[in-house]
């Protein structure tokens, strides 16, 4: 993940991981706006993967079983709120699909 995050923000092209294979980023609505919302949230989710995955390989928490086992349901907890950021991301910027509950919220305050 920090690869890609690395090569989106260098090459300024979406890497097919973060569209899905065959989706046609030429047609995409808002390449820029997608690629400067995902990349912070790409690259730190990225780290994060990294660091954990580094103290799995280390044996770290080899003593503490509760502490890795919380760590997992955190990392697991973080890689869902990634999907769904994502998945949101793509849905406004790539595809133009516009959140229909946030409008509504948004027309009832009358902002």
């Amino acid at each position: 993940m920090i690869y890609w995050a690395m090569q989106m923000k260098l090459t300024n092209k979406i890497p097919e991981m973060l569209t899905g294979k065959g989706f046609p980023i030429n047609r995409a609505i808002d390449p820029e706006g997608f690629m400067k919302k995902t990349f912070p949230v790409t690259l730190g989710m990225g780290i994060l993967l990294f660091v954990v995955g580094m103290i799995g390989a280390l044996r770290v928490l080899a003593f503490y079983p509760m502490a890795d086992t919380i760590l997992m349901i955190a990392l697991l907890v973080a890689l869902s709120f990634y999907g769904k950021f994502l998945l949101k991301a793509q849905k406004k910027y790539l595809v133009g699909i516009v959140d229909e509950k946030r409008n509504n919220k948004t027309r009832k305050r009358g902002i």
